[in-house]
């Protein structure tokens, strides 16, 4: 990510339009956890239902996880054991209508 140093925290944002919650959370989520665990990742929302302050709505689950670095970000996304449960997600979610993006934590200029 241009911009970011190696070493500041990034957050992913994931929403998505899922087919199936209940098969969502049995067979990504759960398992999900003690991979989060290896790389040191914070979810630090999880949610079906945020309240809406503009526009509107209509994905089934909006996520943010913090990493500790843009690297470990990466590291935990190819990971080799990822890569079954990124295909389920993918099989559980209309992905023409969902998204993750990774954005880098602000830092104020010239402070």
């Amino acid at each position: 990510m241009d911009g970011t140093h190696n070493d500041a925290p990034v957050y992913m944002i994931v929403m998505l339009d899922l087919t199936d919650m209940d098969a969502f959370m049995r067979d990504y989520a759960g398992p999900l956890q003690p991979h989060h665990a290896k790389h040191g990742v914070e979810t630090l929302v999880a949610t079906p239902a945020p309240e809406v302050l503009e526009g509107s709505y209509d994905k089934t689950i909006t996520v943010v996880l913090k990493f500790p670095s843009a690297d470990a970000q990466r590291a935990w996304y190819d990971d080799p054991d990822y890569q079954p449960l990124l295909k389920r997600r993918f099989e559980l979610t209309d992905t023409d209508s969902s998204f993750a993006l990774v954005v880098p934590q602000f830092a104020p200029q010239g402070g």
